[in-house]
């Protein structure tokens, strides 16, 4: 059975030999894309395992947010090395050890991550799960979730960006 890092490297390999072929793409530009989807992908995996571990588990919101904060902050460093005079427009949730976070604070913040009209990741159907069920005990199954799925939109869309490095 292959795992999910499996699957990622062959699609992103697809990928990478797909540009290779490419008439006129420049060894350098070739190289550089094949770093930054391969950095991008061991970001994805790193924080998909430290989800899974979150899982095994009764982990906190802050657990998950951190997870998640660190995530963030690893795309928005190595983007900004390729593209850097992009905003990202994704900022990791700041709060400090003092303040415990609580429900409504992370759905609203996973809510604007979203950017809620536009439903930038595609989460507006699980927010809105999440949003009925946020004193419930599934409450927590349902963050890993959508986390899970926000770890993968972000780095999703960071990789679809490559585009404009051709």
């Amino acid at each position: 059975m292959e795992t999910i890092s499996e699957k990622r490297n062959q699609i992103l390999q697809e990928i990478i030999e797909f540009y290779r072929i490419q008439p006129g793409v420049a060894s350098e530009v070739l190289e550089k894309l094949e770093e930054y989807l391969l950095l991008m992908n061991s970001i994805t995996i790193e924080a998909l395992n430290d989800l899974k571990e979150l899982s095994y588990y009764q982990a906190s919101l802050i657990d998950a947010i951190d997870v998640l904060n660190t995530l963030i902050n690893s795309v928005v460093e190595e983007s900004g090395k390729i593209f850097p005079n992009e905003d990202l427009e994704i900022l990791p949730l700041n709060y400090t050890d003092e303040i415990a976070l609580n429900e409504l604070q992370v759905l609203e913040y996973l809510n604007n991550l979203n950017q809620a009209d536009l439903n930038r990741f595609k989460l507006k159907d699980a927010l809105q799960k999440l949003d009925e069920k946020i004193y419930e005990d599934e409450f927590s199954d349902l963050i890993m979730d959508i986390i899970e799925k926000l770890i993968l939109a972000i780095t999703s869309e960071r990789i679809v960006k490559v585009e404009d490095l051709m």
